[in-house]
């Protein structure tokens, strides 16, 4: 008789697993439709684990980019948060934190499945439109189908795979009752919300980590007003398993590409940042390079050509670490209206996306940009010299 196979999730303090995850979005209000095309990418950091469960850090970084077409994704927004996933699947999310916003899928039984055998645990959906955030409980349908092989995008594997579905019902007059302040309570909010959600989990039961997933969505919202939204969303996404690198590490990884940086009268880091007009940081999340703003004409996005020439050497490192993520930022002084120089930044952080991947052959579908205006400077802007330095764009090179 064939022994089953009791589903855990086997990760360790310090080890990381990122999913970065493809959207197919479709959303009709009325005879309006609009098509995206989004990304996600999400890092969870195992901080503290036991034989129960693990405590996680999550960064959730979203990105978009409208219409079915090609090219470069635009920076959306940042989420953080701290968890804990237990050994099962189960979630525990405090209330202060929007994301996840699917917790406890998978959630695995205590006991051995075997194939054919189906299950159901509950799982929960969260809902941010700005006003109260919305919780639905979820009863997903599993079904263990065996070990299968899998491939996406160049990326392949063979794992145990599932099949789940699951309906969604939310109505805000049945749970919080017929409240004369609801539609004020809830105004930017759907009052109800229908879902319907299946696909294929693929999960490695040998590491305790899924590995690829589909998925099919379809919701739709109703507002007080009476007005009604649909969604729908086809989703990919690809988990990556790794150990995580320490401040040491990341170090040694600058080190590294100061000395793949330094040519013929060259001999230390401020000689290259003075010859290239950028400077090289560690940050948080990785290594930074941040081009001086002379590298554009006043008010202006279009590269000059020393900044052609800037490129060329940092795009020889970044092709150095194929499998990690570049985000491009662009920023500005505080001098003159915010929306201009938010416009301007963003102008900027293109143009050197665009560059990074037409002319210097960076894929298309590891980049980034946004634009922050004068959101994040890195000194005052009380000083020309403080001024100056604001006035930049980030290349940053993401180790996490």
């Amino acid at each position: 008789m064939e022994s089953g196979i009791l589903f855990r999730w086997k990760w360790n303090t310090g080890q990381i697993l990122e999913l970065n995850e493809y959207h197919d979005v479709l959303i009709r209000a009325g005879a309006i439709q609009v098509a995206r095309e989004d990304r996600n990418r999400i890092l969870l950091k195992a901080k503290i684990c036991d034989v129960s469960h693990c405590k996680v850090d999550g960064t959730f970084d979203t990105y978009v980019r409208f219409g079915k077409t090609v090219g470069p994704y635009q920076k959306d927004k940042e989420f953080k948060s701290q968890f804990t996933i237990f050994r099962n699947g189960a979630y525990s999310v405090p209330e202060q934190f929007i994301m996840p916003n699917l917790r406890g899928f998978p959630t695995f039984p205590d006991r051995e499945l075997s194939n054919g055998e189906h299950w159901k645990l509950t799982a929960e959906e969260s809902f941010d439109f700005g006003g109260p955030r919305i919780l639905v409980t979820v009863d997903p349908n599993y079904t263990l189908l065996g070990e299968s092989d899998w491939k996406y995008e160049g990326y392949s594997g063979r794992s145990q795979k599932i099949a789940f579905s699951y309906s969604l019902n939310f109505d805000a007059i049945s749970s919080l009752g017929k409240q004369k302040d609801m539609l004020t309570l809830y105004k930017g909010n759907p009052i109800r919300i229908e879902g319907q959600a299946k696909g294929i989990i693929y999960f490695n039961s040998d590491k305790g980590v899924p590995e690829f997933k589909e998925t099919q969505i379809k919701y739709k919202f109703v507002f007080p007003n009476g007005q009604s939204q649909e969604a729908q969303f086809t989703i990919s996404g690809v988990y990556h398993y790794r150990e995580g690198l320490d401040q040491k590490q990341k170090e040694k990884v600058q080190d590294q590409i100061i000395q793949d940086l330094i040519v013929e009268g060259e001999s230390t880091k401020q000689e290259i940042e003075k010859a290239n007009k950028f400077t090289v940081n560690q940050t948080e999340e990785g290594i930074s390079f941040s081009l001086n703003s002379v590298l554009f004409d006043s008010n202006e996005a279009k590269l000059k050509p020393e900044a052609i020439e800037t490129l060329n050497r940092i795009s020889g490192i970044l092709k150095k670490f194929p499998d990690r993520e570049i985000r491009v930022s662009g920023h500005t002084d505080s001098v003159g209206k915010k929306d201009y120089n938010f416009r301007l930044s963003e102008d900027r952080a293109r143009s050197v996306l665009q560059n990074l991947v037409d002319e210097q052959g960076i894929g298309e579908d590891r980049i980034s940009f946004k634009g922050y205006g004068d959101q994040k400077p890195i000194d005052t802007n009380e000083t020309e010299s403080g001024k100056a330095k604001n006035r930049r764009v980030d290349i940053l090179l993401v180790l996490d």
